[in-house]
């Protein structure tokens, strides 16, 4: 079974940053990059998979829970691979001469 390990930033927390700490920023986007290349690379879904199809392993109301958990995960990823999409075309507009 895979360990999941801690953010990156301790405890989640976003650390305070000064005016314009270019390094901080790089240090934070090189930890959110991080943590996304290791949720990808996780197999725990890997694990959830061979878990489902056990004999009499849920009732409907907890395949509800599971299903709808499933599915506001996938709502999360498309909302960050949106937010990372806004946030590079936002990043190269800054500073751009129209």
């Amino acid at each position: 079974m895979t360990t999941h390990t801690t953010s990156a930033l301790p405890g989640g927390d976003i650390p305070h940053v000064g005016p314009h700490d270019l390094k901080a920023l790089s240090r934070e986007v090189k930890a959110l990059h991080a943590r996304v290349r290791e949720l990808a690379a996780s197999d725990r879904l890997e694990e959830l998979l061979k878990i489902i199809p056990r004999p009499g392993w849920t009732t409907p109301a907890e395949f509800e829970l599971v299903r709808g958990t499933v599915a506001y995960m996938n709502r999360q990823v498309a909302a960050l691979d949106e937010a990372q999409d806004m946030l590079l075309k936002g990043a190269n507009l800054v500073g751009a001469r129209t």
